[in-house]
């Protein structure tokens, strides 16, 4: 069964029994960890009170069969034990998927299972060793908060703390910690030791809080597509200063581009948008962002964008003169702002 993270709670606190199986799936630290912490918490309070946890470094080579073994056979006076299983890359392979498999089927006796996995696609969701856990117990698929959701998710997280935020406060923080909970909680926690019960504002904020946000380059592709430019410009600007390599940012920025200028393309077919996106490849959650850049697009700007992608391709992998982050900061600007890149020398 599935659960929302928010969810977990409720159901912990109302559950008179565990599920045999607990997986924890997403990619940050902060809300994970919390939510396997959640589950310790409610089992050690059921008698659990061993631990056993193992993680899988090289699929292949991890030794799947003794990882297993011993839970069937514990003694009459052996006490009940959380099963810790890591899977950092998601990906268990075909000996390891057959032992999840039968695992979710046959979970031993007085153990509770608690899987680790990163986020997932929808190939991987949706294998046999996948829809197995989720069928033997309780999946719990963490999302980050968006860039609009997560003032508001800061201010509930500062209730919680004993503090306040006000507008302002919240922006500045979701600013400065954009793409990392972990130090948004951080600074939380902090600010409630040293302002207990106090309304914190903005300008508390920017002199308290270090710049600590941290990008990937899914969020720049977002951001470009989703005609954000500001938002672009500012996660560009970030990889460069974390040492993000060009090449990681120029796939992520002209694979994007490219299924732009293929989603384009089948609309200019007389393609129905769902069709368009459905061919290309586009989820449903990222088709307003889409809808966002084909209503600033036009003929020629796609042109332009197609040739833009190329170029920078050729220029990062060093087939053209230039300089990789100004052919990256260009192709940024092409697909977020067509109308008016303001191009640097132009």
């Amino acid at each position: 069964m599935k659960l929302r993270p928010d969810n977990l709670a409720d159901h912990l606190a109302a559950a008179k029994g565990l599920a045999p199986v607990y997986v924890v799936c997403g990619d940050d630290p902060l809300i994970t960890g919390e939510q396997a912490d959640a589950v310790r918490r409610a089992a050690r309070d059921q008698g659990f009170s061993e631990r056993e946890s193992h993680a899988v470094t090289n699929a292949n080579q991890f030794d799947w069969r003794g990882c297993f073994a011993g839970l069937d056979n514990l003694s009459l006076f052996a006490t009940r034990k959380i099963f810790e299983l890591r899977i950092p890359n998601g990906k268990p392979g075909r000996e390891g998927g057959a032992a999840l498999t039968d695992m979710a089927l046959n979970p031993a006796a007085d153990t509770l299972y608690l899987i680790h996995l990163p986020k997932l696609d929808r190939r991987s969701k949706s294998a046999k060793w996948a829809t197995s856990l989720e069928k033997a117990g309780i999946w719990i698929d963490v999302q980050e908060p968006e860039a609009n959701q997560l003032p508001g998710w800061l201010s509930a997280r500062a209730t919680q703390a004993g503090l306040s935020l006000d507008r302002g406060a919240a922006l500045a923080l979701a600013a400065r910690t954009e793409g990392n909970l972990l130090a948004a909680q951080q600074e939380l926690d902090r600010l409630a030791l040293l302002m207990p019960g106090a309304t914190i504002s903005a300008e508390q904020i920017t002199d308290s809080v270090a710049d600590g946000a941290r990008f990937d380059v899914f969020q720049l592709a977002d951001a470009a597509v989703g005609q954000d430019v500001k938002r672009a410009l500012r996660i560009l600007f970030g990889l460069r200063r974390e040492g993000t390599a060009d090449a990681l940012i120029c796939w992520a920025l002209t694979r994007e581009a490219s299924t732009l200028v293929n989603v384009w393309m089948e609309l200019q077919t007389g393609s129905q948008a769902s069709s368009a996106f459905k061919k290309c490849g586009v989820w449903n959650t990222r088709q307003p962002a889409y809808n966002r850049a084909l209503r600033a697009h036009t003929e020629a700007s796609v042109r332009v964008l197609a040739e833009c992608a190329g170029a920078t391709d050729r220029t990062v992998k060093g087939a053209r003169y230039g300089s990789s982050w100004g052919a990256l900061l260009e192709l940024v600007l092409r697909m977020a702002q067509p109308q008016n890149p303001v191009l640097v020398g132009s």
